[in-house]
């Protein structure tokens, strides 16, 4: 009896949960083999949620804006309305497009800023041995990863995968995995060169 008891315990106390979310109609990824095939502008808003400028731009406020009377403390990623992409030779310009103008802009080289595996984009991977730092309940091993690409209709897509195992508050054993697939619509195939709001 005492050993039927000790397994139930065992089982409640190594709690496991897996999450999973994705786009109706979810596609696979498309095979990006040159830059040009990115070209075009994006809803920034994603399907099921969340945003394709925080996927780029994870930190915004602490990036200089485009425009001098832009401070970073005041662009918010749901003030965004679309991602405009330029392709040029090996580089990547990426533009935050509000009300019909940019209202930042940044430019990517390929290998030194990012790079291209497996048909997609790392964006980023990130792996913690005891603690992702500051309020973090769980102590143990976590992990991320996050690439961006194109889906087989060639609207933008993003995956996140991540994993973490440890002790909650020190006290109870845990593990969590979370896979995201996120669809952010394609409006149009060519950049429309969309100019600095303060330069119109």
């Amino acid at each position: 009896m005492k050993s039927k008891i000790v397994i139930f315990l065992f089982i409640f106390l190594i709690t496991g949960c897996a999450f999973h979310s994705e786009p109706k109609d979810n596609l696979e990824f498309h095979q990006i083999s040159q830059l040009s095939e990115l070209a075009g502008v994006y809803k920034n808003k994603g399907n099921p949620s969340s945003y394709l400028s925080w996927i780029i731009w994870p930190d915004i406020g602490e990036i200089t804006p485009a425009s001098k009377e832009t401070t970073s403390s005041n662009i918010r990623h749901e003030d965004i309305e679309l991602i405009e992409v330029i392709p040029k030779n090996n580089s990547l310009t990426v533009k935050a497009i509000s009300k019909g103008c940019s209202i930042f802009e940044k430019i990517y080289i390929l290998g030194q800023d990012f790079k291209i595996k497996d048909g997609k984009i790392i964006i980023r991977k990130e792996a913690h041995l005891l603690s992702r730092g500051g309020d973090d309940v769980l102590l143990g091993p976590s992990y991320e990863d996050i690439t961006l690409g194109l889906d087989s209709s060639k609207h933008a897509k993003s995956r996140s995968l991540g994993y973490a195992a440890g002790l909650v508050l020190m006290i109870f054993p845990m593990a969590v995995s979370d896979t995201s697939d996120i669809r952010y619509d394609r409006v149009s195939n060519k950049p429309q060169n969309y100019k600095n709001c303060n330069n119109k």
